[in-house]
């Protein structure tokens, strides 16, 4: 198989999925999603990985030939 072609996985989709075992796991235990996790926290940690993915992209285009 050509390396060109390996797949990668889906950052949005792992995400998603991820959540949603959550919240199905929360109710199966009868418990609100949001008696578990603050609100505050989760905004939080949200801020973070976005400045994070910020900082990557930055750091990965600056690397990139450019075309003038």
């Amino acid at each position: 198989m050509d390396s060109s072609l390996a797949r990668r996985a889906d950052p949005f989709a792992l995400v998603a999925g991820v959540l949603s075992l959550l919240v199905a796991v929360c109710g199966v235990l009868g418990i609100a999603p949001w008696e578990v996790v603050d609100l505050r926290w989760v905004l939080a940690g949200t801020a973070v990985v976005a400045g994070i993915a910020f900082l990557m992209a930055s750091v990965r285009n600056s690397r990139a030939a450019s075309d003038d």
